[in-house]
């Protein structure tokens, strides 16, 4: 039998170099094949950002899994391992073809060492999520990783645990100041949603002082934990939330139906108060995949 030869990882690369001397600001998008709100923000920075304006380097990865771009995929096709990128880094040198991308990217930002690492998501075809920037708490410099997603412009504001096996998470663990944002997604690419991130890049530009045209902003705010909530069973599910809406312990979430003939199989309930951040988007969910995310102020989930 002949072996098939698995597609090259062809990545597109935007280096934008200022006149002047300064930092270096890498940012990524596209690690799962079905956000769109990065790339285009990215690309459409890149076509309005002087070289003269600018005082160090920008540097972005608008697709990093082109194979799962191209199919419109979160993952990787199945013919070639079906893996979700933004479960497998670091990554591996003879692993599948995801775990080689992995490797091949983690290793190429952190031998450029920037001086913050911007990590851009949404939630795709399977979610809607209410646009968000945070840091991974207990990794790297939190103080300044705090202080970068406080410029990039959003209101709420993320202390994402860790989670291996994700990029953001990787390069926060290596040192280097990471920020990492989730826009609506929902299957599409909403303008106001590219245009946040585009202003989010700029303002992290000002706050490096990149850019000299204005300060960066400086959100306030609590940061926010969330909890994930997983179905319980397969099926049809049904939201009973809006997000951005307020829920309090015990209020329905959703209903869970068969998928053949739509008898209620599982009524799921918020386990604490909060704000709901994220909400499935797609009907049909298997059991153990997220719901819903409800998030509360750090420290909450101390309170009785």
């Amino acid at each position: 039998m002949t072996a098939v030869a698995e597609p090259a990882a062809v990545l597109p690369l935007i280096v934008i170099r200022g006149e002047s001397a300064g930092p270096l600001f890498i940012v990524v998008a596209g690690v799962h094949g079905d956000e769109y709100e990065g790339p285009q923000a990215i690309w459409e920075v890149a076509q309005g950002l002087p070289p003269s304006s600018l005082h160090g380097t920008l540097l972005a990865l608008p697709v990093c899994n082109p194979w799962a771009f191209a199919a419109g995929l979160r993952s990787t096709p199945d013919a070639m391992d079906g893996a979700n990128l933004a479960r497998e880094f670091p990554g591996a040198l003879e692993g599948s073809p995801t775990q080689r991308l992995a490797r091949a990217l983690l290793e190429f930002v952190l031998k450029l060492k920037p001086g913050l690492f911007l990590d851009l998501h949404s939630g795709g075809t399977r979610y809607s999520f209410l646009p968000v920037v945070g840091y991974r708490g207990g990794l790297g410099n939190e103080d300044r990783s705090r202080a970068a997603a406080r410029a990039f412009g959003l209101s709420a504001l993320w202390e994402m645990a860790d989670h291996r096996g994700t990029f953001n998470s990787e390069t926060a663990r290596k040192g280097i100041t990471t920020v990492g944002v989730e826009m609506t997604g929902a299957g599409g690419c909403r303008r106001e949603d590219v245009a946040a991130n585009r202003e989010g890049m700029l303002n992290l530009m000002r706050w490096l002082g990149m850019l000299r045209d204005h300060p960066a902003p400086e959100v306030l705010g609590p940061f926010r934990r969330t909890t994930d909530v997983l179905a319980p069973v397969s099926g049809f599910v049904v939201p009973h939330q809006a997000v951005g809406g307020r829920v309090e312990a015990g209020d329905s979430i959703a209903r869970i139906h068969s998928s053949l003939f739509g008898e209620i199989v599982a009524e799921v309930k918020a386990p604490h108060a909060g704000e709901v951040w994220a909400m499935r988007h797609l009907r049909a969910i298997q059991q153990g995949e997220i719901i819903t995310s409800i998030a509360r102020p750090v420290g909450a989930e101390t309170d009785r």
